[in-house]
């Protein structure tokens, strides 16, 4: 089953979620069936079960769970929500209509899925789009996607992926609404692919330049850049870019219009809020520096069209240090809004992480035994998602 909700939204726009992960891949290396002719080095993958699993509850909670963080569109209320996902044991999704096993994510089975996503997409002209991919993907002339049966045929062994560079193409011509794609797949070129005549993966839709590009906006976020890997924790966890989306979508990007009423989160904001969040856990976790650093791209166009519309301000991850590291324990970090709250570290000798509304502040640095001059600085605007400060102490 791919279709795990829909709503009856006659005359009113609504955003509807395709979301597909492939981890289980039984003709790559360390499958259960005849390997691929040319498997490409490519192997099982542990995180996007987990990912799509972490993404469909995400945009679930609010229904489950009223008042939980999770999707929130007024103007474009969550209409329907398909998902497919390849893994050695199903994958289970608590939908407001009961558990859920989630269908194999075949090439034909996310061609089914798709075409039933674009149909119920262009049911409004004010309609929001989201394709999530999770699995393996690499890069020639495009950026193609591998489905579950990928190198189940000898002889066209493509014949089981998709090209997702043409198939945004082609939706800029049939959706006049807003579509947001993330694509949490490896970029890397494939010199295999490349000397091979005609290996060129279809689209999910043909390109028909015939055509006008009727969309009013388009949002499409990779995990990687061209020619570079994606990466997600070991132990199967939540890969390194979803949980940088869902972070994002969670409360840590928005802008709110002149004499609006939401914090709208739209192609811009959501985009720059992932690259931070990576950006982020690179400088958390120094070991990811060098070859596992990830940095995402993204192709913004259009006239903004918001995916969520959040009634609070953002949030801001704010990571503050004091150098040099040897001063640590003689300081207090804190910081002080533009109301008079202050906010400080508890345990001194330590980097100071907090969560505060995006806003002015007051960011400083004070010796509670006396002896050593204050840091201060005035007026520090926190955008959302992060704020990352080092405070310079008399050596």
């Amino acid at each position: 089953m791919t279709l795990l909700y829909e709503v009856a939204a006659v005359g009113s726009p609504g955003t509807h979620l395709l979301a597909i992960g492939v981890g289980y891949y039984p003709h790559l290396l360390g499958g259960d069936r005849k390997l691929a002719d040319r498997p490409l080095g490519l192997k099982q993958l542990t995180s996007p079960p987990v990912s799509i699993q972490a993404l469909l509850n995400w945009f679930f909670a609010p229904l489950l769970a009223p008042g939980t963080i999770g999707f929130v569109n007024p103007n474009a209320p969550l209409a329907s929500v398909a998902a497919l996902t390849s893994a050695p044991q199903p994958v289970a999704i608590t939908t407001p209509n009961g558990v859920v096993n989630l269908q194999a994510a075949t090439r034909q089975g996310i061609q089914d899925a798709f075409d039933a996503w674009l149909l119920r997409l262009k049911g409004h002209a004010d309609n929001i789009g989201v394709l999530y991919f999770c699995g393996h993907g690499i890069t020639v002339a495009d950026h193609y996607l591998l489905a579950e049966d990928f190198g189940h045929n000898m002889n066209q062994p493509w014949v089981n992926a998709f090209d997702i560079s043409t198939t945004i193409r082609a939706l800029e011509r049939e959706v006049p609404g807003a579509v947001y794609y993330f694509i949490d797949a490896c970029r890397e070129v494939s010199r295999e692919m490349a000397v091979t005549l005609r290996a060129d993966p279809n689209p999910l839709l043909p390109l028909d330049f015939d055509k006008k590009v009727i969309r009013r906006s388009v949002t499409a976020v990779f995990a990687t850049g061209e020619g570079d890997l994606a990466y997600a924790p070991k132990g199967g966890k939540v890969s390194r870019f979803t949980s940088a989306l869902i972070c994002a979508m969670s409360g840590f990007c928005g802008v709110k219009p002149p004499g609006g009423t939401t914090w709208n989160v739209d192609g811009e904001s959501i985009s720059n809020a992932i690259r931070q969040l990576l950006e982020y856990e690179a400088l958390e976790t120094p070991d990811l520096t060098g070859k596992g650093k990830q940095v995402s791209e993204q192709l913004v166009q259009g006239s903004p069209m918001p995916l969520l519309r959040l009634a609070s301000a953002p949030k801001v991850k704010v990571r503050l240090d004091l150098a040099p590291t040897h001063r640590r324990a003689d300081y207090e970090l804190y910081l002080l809004s533009a109301k008079g709250v202050r906010v400080a570290q508890v345990q001194l000798d330590k980097v100071f992480r907090v969560e505060l509304p995006r806003g002015f502040y007051e960011v400083g640095a004070q010796a509670p035994a006396g002896g050593w001059p204050p840091v201060v600085h005035l007026e520090e605007e926190l955008v959302p998602p992060i704020y990352p400060l080092i405070l310079q102490s008399q050596p």
